[in-house]
């Protein structure tokens, strides 16, 4: 059997590795979620210039088309004004609708992607409050555990107590009495 002192002190050392062990898994969480969390941002920036992107390209196809039918009015010998102008303003009328479609679903992807960094964030915060709390319980398993090999419920036997690891009690000095002490004397005076 193991001398108890040695199985407190591997309770204790199984313990604090344990309790470390768990902090790091915690911190570790939160480092790759706050490493999610950014990559999600940088997608919905990228988002964002992908919406711009499109919708300039979309602008300068519109121009382009509204051109082609002026063009196409003119060379009819059509007059801009009445029906022809109400089919010219009702076409920049659908192509800003267009535009702001694009616009709307780069906004709706840009900011999914932001609460899905949000959310890792916060899946990273619970992961180190998690490791910080699972490393108290282990603390408190550990000290638990040592209590129990400890038995202070039996002390009388000296097996595995808690009388095995307190030093014995200290001889008794003659010069005290009762652990006062005594008044000296000095030989030379009377």
């Amino acid at each position: 059997m193991c001398h108890p002192v040695a199985v407190v002190a591997m309770t204790a050392a199984s313990t604090a590795m344990s309790a470390i062990g768990a902090i790091r898994e915690g911190n570790a969480a939160d480092a790759a979620a706050k490493a999610q969390a950014q990559a999600a941002e940088q997608q919905a920036q990228a988002q964002r210039n992908v919406g711009q992107f499109e919708v300039a390209q979309e602008r300068r196809e519109q121009r382009r088309v509204f051109g082609q039918q002026v063009a196409q009015l003119g060379s009819q010998g059509t007059a801009l004004t009445g029906q022809p102008i109400d089919l010219l303003a009702d076409s920049a009328k659908q192509d800003e609708l267009a535009l702001q479609a694009i616009r709307f679903r780069s906004e709706i992807g840009a900011q999914n992607l932001e609460n899905d960094a949000a959310l890792a964030r916060f899946r990273g915060r619970q992961a180190r409050s998690d490791g910080i709390f699972k490393a108290g319980t282990t603390l408190l398993s550990g000290a638990t555990s040592i209590a129990g090999e400890l038995d202070f419920s039996n002390t009388t036997t000296g097996d595995n107590n808690i009388r095995d690891l307190t030093p014995p009690p200290p001889r008794r000095n003659p010069f005290h009495a009762g652990g006062v002490p005594l008044p000296r004397r000095n030989p030379f005076r009377g």
